[in-house]
């Protein structure tokens, strides 16, 4: 990647051995290199623990969290003024008590499910012998989209990409899982490189598979 996003391959190889491919090469040159996952936020969302020896997870950042609550609370606290103040101050609603209304529950839905989003389990488990990405986990299930086993996982893929908007641009970066047949799942997807980089290498070790990198993208 350009050295624009602060991303380059000396960044992923200089870690011992953890980047040595020993996949079949004709597997990763058909594996896309354009993001799974276009956008995405600006700072670090997720942190990578170690739950016991034979399983890895993502939790949310202290960053991640605050900002879903912060966006639920703003609209919760809207929705209880607006129908408090409507309950003992207006006989009858206006416009104004409709917009507040409706301010509230965008607010509080969408902070709702970011939440929702990031407290999703995002699990490698070497006990079950899957990784799996939500809150219904059927280890006896094969057909399910983000749940799969870990021997499926060929490589570890980060991606950056520089977003750019009317307020100004950022680098963004996806670690991604490249699976036996080709495809990705995302993992995670946010503006922290260092992090980035250090879960690559973590679940690397952990899934004795390589690290893969691709080009810079632009929005």
């Amino acid at each position: 990647m350009n050295q624009s996003n602060g991303f380059n391959q000396k960044d992923v190889d200089n870690r011992d051995i953890d980047s040595v491919d020993f996949t079949d090469i004709s597997i990763k040159k058909n594996v896309e290199i354009t993001p799974l996952k276009p956008g995405g936020s600006n700072f670090k969302t997720h942190v990578l623990i170690e739950k016991t020896s034979s399983q890895l997870r993502y939790k949310p950042s202290i960053g991640g969290a605050l900002f879903g609550f912060i966006f639920f609370a703003i609209g919760f606290g809207f929705l209880i003024f607006n129908i408090g103040f409507n309950k003992w101050f207006i006989q009858e609603p206006s416009l104004f008590n409709f917009f507040g209304l409706a301010f509230g529950l965008v607010f509080a839905i969408a902070g709702g499910y970011m939440l929702y989003t990031l407290y999703k389990p995002r699990v490698f488990d070497k006990q079950s012998g899957y990784y799996y990405k939500g809150y219904n986990f059927k280890p006896n299930e094969r057909k399910l989209k983000h749940q799969f086993r870990l021997k499926t996982i060929i490589a570890i893929q980060i991606i950056g990409e520089t977003i750019r908007s009317k307020n100004g641009s950022y680098g963004s970066f996806e670690l991604n899982l490249v699976l036996e047949d080709g495809t990705r799942r995302n993992v995670i997807d946010h503006g922290n490189i260092k992090s980035i980089i250090d879960d690559a290498h973590v679940l690397s070790r952990f899934l004795n598979v390589p690290i893969w990198h691709a080009e810079s993208n632009k929005l």
